[in-house]
């Protein structure tokens, strides 16, 4: 059972060790291709934590950095606002991704964390992973390896976006939702689930939500996407809805 600390603590602690090589995940979230002895050393620094539910803070900007953390389930935005207050959504993550990873080399966090729906976390205090990376090459090479991925995406989908319309803005985004979270269902339709809000997308994609939403019923129109509520399936090839990305 879960146990949570005082309410002046965003981490809820759970009480059970951690075992990578046992975890349920269809994939590794961090060490993957490792061998047991260093596996097992991964294994050791994790602490469980969850549930957190939609809206709970799982760190908040400018608390102090000291650990990094794999969404076991669940899915967390990362959002900050300007001195103006204008709201800025930094990205959406999902199982086996890490979250934390922008703060290294700084001492705070720079943004907040939060849930949105239940989820589920490994923190991995980032201390020890880094005297880890020291004894294991390949780990920190892999860190590297995620860091430089964020640094890509944002580059192609935020600093790239700004000069697309958006409808290209927001299909290059649901590119990159389904490469990581996308499925086929059994009707074989190319879906993915949204458990973020439209209105949480436009902000991430710096657009307003009015624009977002033309952009969608667009789509739809020209038979790309099938729009619903927390749901895009899209239509005919992959390759067919994406290929105006390119143009």
């Amino acid at each position: 059972m879960a146990q949570r600390k005082s309410s002046n603590c965003s981490l809820h602690l759970v009480n059970t060790d951690r075992n990578c090589d046992a975890c349920d995940l269809p994939k590794k979230c961090i060490g993957d291709g490792l061998d047991k002895d260093q596996s097992e050393s991964i294994s050791k620094l994790i602490k469980s934590r969850g549930p957190f539910q939609a809206g709970e803070n799982i760190f908040r900007m400018e608390d102090p950095f000291k650990s990094i953390f794999a969404i076991q389930s669940g899915s967390v935005k990362l959002e900050s606002s300007l001195d103006d207050g204008t709201p800025l959504i930094h990205g959406f993550y999902f199982d086996c991704e890490l979250i934390g990873i922008e703060a290294i080399g700084d001492t705070r966090y720079q943004n907040d964390a939060v849930a949105l729906e239940t989820t589920w976390i490994c923190e991995l205090p980032f201390d020890q992973v880094e005297s880890l990376c020291i004894e294991i090459p390949k780990l920190q090479h892999e860190i590297l390896e995620l860091l430089g991925k964020r640094i890509r995406y944002t580059n192609s989908t935020i600093v790239r976006g700004r000069y697309l319309s958006a409808d290209k803005r927001f299909l290059l985004f649901l590119n990159d939702l389904y490469q990581r979270k996308g499925k086929i269902n059994a009707n074989g339709d190319r879906v993915v689930m949204l458990p973020m809000t439209k209105g949480d997308i436009a902000i991430h994609l710096g657009l307003r939500p009015e624009s977002l939403s033309r952009a969608l019923s667009k789509l739809q129109e020209e038979g790309v996407i099938r729009n619903r509520a927390r749901e895009i399936q899209i239509l005919g090839e992959t390759q067919d809805a994406f290929s105006c990305l390119w143009i």
